[in-house]
């Protein structure tokens, strides 16, 4: 009988079970694409705005978010309720569309992004060119 066990355990049919350790993960690196325009005019009435990430590979999670802001007085203030994105993909664009604040304004659009790929990191905010719009 011990013969016979030691000769399933050599060949593997018995023995204890080992749990898959993940390996770790290729580096994922994401930045902001700066050449995104200016937010413009839709219509009388709307403004749109966008950010967009360019990410060396997919992600597994990730947490996108763009929004438009107004420029009054000397204060950013943002316009509307912004769009979050949960894409994972290599390129992630986000629009956003608000309604335009009356007389001639300067707007931009603010974007945030949190990434995972086996680890988390978060890229500094993101503010694009500015544009005059009026509404």
């Amino acid at each position: 009988m011990v013969t016979a066990l030691a000769g399933l355990v050599a060949l593997g049919g018995v023995g204890t079970a080992q749990a898959a350790e993940p390996g770790p993960q290729h580096a994922v690196t994401c930045k902001w694409d700066n050449s995104v325009n200016a937010p413009w005019s839709v219509d009388a009435e709307e403004v749109r705005g966008f950010v967009r990430v360019l990410c060396s590979d997919s992600l597994d999670d990730a947490n996108t978010r763009a929004q438009v802001q107004v420029l009054d007085g000397a204060q950013w203030f943002s316009r509307g309720e912004g769009v979050t994105s949960y894409s994972t993909a290599k390129t992630i664009h986000v629009n956003d569309s608000t309604t335009k604040q009356a007389g001639t304004c300067l707007y931009r659009t603010v974007g945030t992004h949190y990434g995972q790929h086996g680890n988390i990191w978060a890229l500094p905010t993101f503010y694009s060119n500015t544009r005059y719009l009026a509404g």
